[in-house]
Order: structure tokens, then sequence, then C-alpha cells
């Protein structure tokens, strides 16, 4: 059961819902209007911590790297 984000063209708010089946009616919490559009949500994730992210993302000179700068990741490339 995904939670999405919504905006009401009613009253102009976002909000996020949780929705339990395709067919359901949004309505909007604030002004109860189903004038609402379902928006693209930003959203981030984090895999197997700060060693598995940077093995993943660097390939097999991994270990060898010392950490990439802010800015460059010229010491791993």
């Amino acid at each position: 059961m995904p939670i999405y984000e919504y905006y009401c063209e009613g009253c102009d708010c976002q909000f996020e819902t949780l929705v339990f089946s395709s067919s359901e009616a949004i309505t909007c919490p604030s002004c109860d209007t189903e004038k609402v559009t379902r928006v693209l949500s930003i959203f981030g994730f984090k895999s197997g911590g700060d060693k598995g992210a940077a093995s993943s993302r660097m390939g097999s000179g991994a270990s060898d790297c010392s950490g990439c700068a802010a800015t460059s990741c010229k010491s791993c490339h």
C-alpha cells in the first residue's frame, strides 16, 4: 500500500495519503473535493551503508579508494 502525494485544484494545497486500491476515490483533507492530481514525489534511498554504497558505485577498484571528495572522485577513478 503506497503513500502518494496529491495536489488539490480546489484549495491549492498539497497532501499525502495512503492508497489501499487504485479504484479508491481520493479527496482533499482540507476542502473535501475530488479534484486532485497525483504529483511526482521526490525520494531518496541508501543501500548497504557507506562502505557498501561506495563499492557498488565504484566497481572493482573500490578497495584502493580512500573516499571521494564532495566535488571530485579523481582519487577513485
